[in-house]
């Protein structure tokens, strides 16, 4: 008969273990927590512990556990991974989470120019990972650039900080929490956050990048009423991709310019030499000669070549004299003229 599975040692259970080359990192002038990085067995980890004035407190203790079990359960390339809480004697109950070299959302923009593929690259990665997030009914509800973080190596978006994360298998700590220049007006008068207000957050991020490349998809989605939002982040995505410009688009762009430009003229010349030409002689009246091709047997060719014709003067004040139109023999020859020097250039 099988045992039952089960696991040998619970994941989260805080462990006797004091970490070594302990740095601070962050403190919070607001926040209950610090963030410390250790080096452990030569792997860069981040700790993240309450400060001392929160260490103890039964909420704020709480609160630690449920956002490592909301960590935890989180497998992707743009979300920092959470690995376990160690119990450290000067630090108290901490998460052991990736260690992540890099700037804020916010600090990048301040100090960098990033291309337009850059900036649309971060956003897509940053779309990618909110939408696997509420693929696991867990809503982050403190969406900001300072909880953006941007590598320093490939600028890569990787989101931080869960403390106010919720999720639906969670009954406790349904309080509305978040950042009042970020939440979702729902979110303010005390309503429950869904993946809606995560959107409006989005949105608020969409409309400070710089260039107001992003302006019409964010007023949509920091729209008052969440049913005039966006219904998840893959609408989303697909609306940012409507309104990018392809590179090749904007060729194709110039090219209709251009040929709005030139097609008319090109017509107009095209136009001007199918319309019958007019032949003039040094000293005469211009007289429009069509031009039509008639076969002519090459005997007939050399018996009625015309010899050259005197041109007819003009005399002032009175009109030219019209000149007589050429024979059917005459223009027959022309034709036949025009028909063999046709030939040579074909």
């Amino acid at each position: 008969m099988e045992d039952n599975s089960s696991f040998f040692a619970m994941p989260g259970t805080p462990v006797d273990e004091a970490p070594v080359s302990v740095v601070p990192v962050h403190s919070s002038s607001s926040g209950s927590c610090d963030i410390y990085r250790i080096d452990r067995m030569g792997r860069f980890r981040a700790l993240k512990c309450l400060k001392p004035s929160f260490r103890g407190n039964p909420t704020y203790e709480l609160l630690l556990k449920k956002e490592f079990e909301i960590g935890y359960m989180l497998d992707h390339a743009h979300i920092c991974e959470y690995y376990s809480i160690v119990r450290s004697a000067s630090l108290g109950n901490c998460i052991e989470m990736e260690w992540i070299d890099g700037r804020t959302l916010e600090e990048f923009l301040s100090q960098e120019k990033p291309r337009e593929e850059t900036l649309r690259r971060i956003v897509d990665e940053l779309c990618d990972a909110l939408s696997y997030l509420h693929s696991k009914q867990v809503f982050h509800r403190d969406l900001k650039p300072s909880n953006i973080l941007v590598t320093y190596k490939g600028d890569s978006v990787k989101l931080i900080d869960f403390g106010f994360a919720d999720s639906d298998s969670h009954s406790q700590l349904k309080t509305p929490a978040g950042t009042r220049s970020y939440a979702a007006p729902e979110v303010l008068e005390g309503s429950e956050a869904d993946a809606r207000s995560d959107i409006y957050s989005l949105g608020i991020i969409l409309s400070n990048m710089p260039g107001n490349r992003f302006r019409k998809v964010a007023r949509k989605c920091c729209r008052t009423n969440p049913s005039e939002r966006y219904g998840s982040v893959q609408e989303v995505r697909e609306a940012l991709g409507r309104n990018r410009i392809h590179p090749s688009a904007g060729l194709a762009a110039a090219a209709v310019v251009l040929l709005a430009i030139f097609l008319p003229k090109m017509h107009a010349v095209r136009q001007s030499l199918s319309r019958p030409q007019l032949v003039a002689a040094p000293d005469s009246a211009t007289v429009p000669v069509k031009v039509e091709v008639i076969p002519a047997p090459m005997d007939t060719l050399k018996r009625n070549i015309p010899t050259q014709a005197r041109p007819v003067p003009k005399s002032r004040g009175t009109k030219p004299e019209a000149k007589p139109e050429p024979s059917p023999a005459d223009a027959a020859a022309i034709d036949e003229l025009f028909r063999q020097a046709t030939e040579l250039f074909d």
